[in-house]
């Protein structure tokens, strides 16, 4: 027979006694021993002539049980005991003995609004139940002591005692920023030393991750003329606490790309209101073929709480749109002087017909022109 601690144990019994109350002592007892054969029960001495049915009802939470291997075996035995005054002759005997296992119960933990990732100045509220699962309706812990740690490289970061409420439930609001580590954080939740409950513990994992770091363009023109200079105009910032902080004061590295070769690099920082401003004069690319394209990588190497970050962008320099126009304007410069000169000539040609025929002066001619 399998008892839980909190339960009770039930005895039924019946028995005939008959003596000679002269010169007789004679009486029956129930008595329950543990497994170390140490008595730690036993009912009145019944001495009663005839039939007798007794009945009792036993709290497993009064007796003095050790619960070291998790669980317990007990003996009910039913003792008779017969003395004879004249003869001095005692019999003590035990009629019956019944075994009965002896257990705790088995805790059960529910977290509710758990996460196993966050991120760095987030905080994480949570609710953990517990309860037993021994029928259809769960039995939740009422007013029973829950030891919360958390544990980060096998160090102890925070510790505290909590009482479950009528519900079987602790309320916990845990900061990333005080409470918890970078990295893999263990959530630990023990119950010790209950009278009702096994030692138990419930274990989770919680990972802090590096905040992430968001990158606005302000403007910036991906497609230039020659000549004209690169600007760049970044805004960075980071979510902290549920609110929106300025990446103030920090190195950012830029490098340009002609395929794949380093063309240019420099380090800039942002301003206090986490602004980046970049201005780079053209003539510090090289260039080798018209249409020239780069690649852009605007680097943030991280903090100790914020990730790696890099802006990537593409940038064309349009000199093909420079000499089109030169070339245009030549063109123009030169079909302009081709039609003068026919037109001279034809005049001339013009001129130099009418003297032979007429012998006119060259002014007349001109003005009659």
């Amino acid at each position: 027979m399998v008892y839980f601690i909190d339960e009770n144990v039930k005895i039924n019994a019946s028995w005939e006694l008959n003596y000679n109350v002269n010169n007789e002592i004679s009486y029956v007892q129930v008595q329950i021993f543990d497994s170390s054969d140490t008595n730690i029960w036993n009912s009145s001495e019944h001495s009663e002539i005839g039939f007798i049915e007794k009945n009792w009802s036993i709290d497993l939470q009064q007796l003095n049980i050790d619960f070291s291997n998790y669980t317990n075996i007990l003996y009910v035995k039913f003792f008779s005991f017969y003395f004879h005054i004249d003869t001095t002759n005692t019999i003590c005997t035990f009629l019956e003995t019944i075994k009965i296992k002896i257990i705790k119960r088995n805790p059960l933990c529910q977290l509710i609004g758990y996460k196993d990732h966050i991120k760095y100045g987030e905080c994480l509220n949570l609710k953990a139940r517990f309860y037993e699962k021994s029928s259809e309706i769960p039995i939740y812990l009422i007013n029973h002591t829950i030891e919360f740690m958390i544990s980060f490289n096998n160090l102890t970061r925070y510790k505290y005692t909590y009482i479950t409420n009528t519900s079987g439930m602790i309320n916990l609001s845990l900061s990333t920023l005080t409470d918890l580590t970078l990295g893999q954080n263990f959530l630990i939740f023990s119950i010790i030393n209950n009278r009702v409950y096994n030692d138990t513990k419930f274990i989770y994992e919680l990972y802090i991750d590096k905040n992430h770091l968001i990158i606005e363009i302000i403007s910036y023109n991906d497609s230039l003329k020659e000549h004209e200079d690169l600007a760049i105009k970044l805004s960075y910032y980071y979510n902290l606490n549920q609110s929106l902080k300025p990446l103030a004061n920090c190195f950012i590295l830029l490098k340009i790309f002609d395929n794949k070769t380093l063309t240019y690099f420099n380090e800039y920082k942002t301003d206090k209101f986490g602004i980046l401003t970049i201005s780079i004069p053209q003539e510090l690319f090289n260039f080798d073929h018209e249409g020239q394209e780069f690649n852009i990588h605007i680097i943030f190497n991280g903090t100790y709480f914020l990730e790696n970050k890099t802006l990537s962008l593409s940038l064309k320099i349009n000199k093909e749109i420079y000499y089109n126009t030169k070339n245009t304007l030549h063109l123009s410069i030169l079909s302009f002087t081709s039609i003068l000169i026919i037109i001279l000539i034809v005049l001339s040609y013009i001129i130099s017909e009418k003297k032979k025929g007429s012998g006119k002066l060259l002014a007349d001619l001109i003005i009659r022109y």
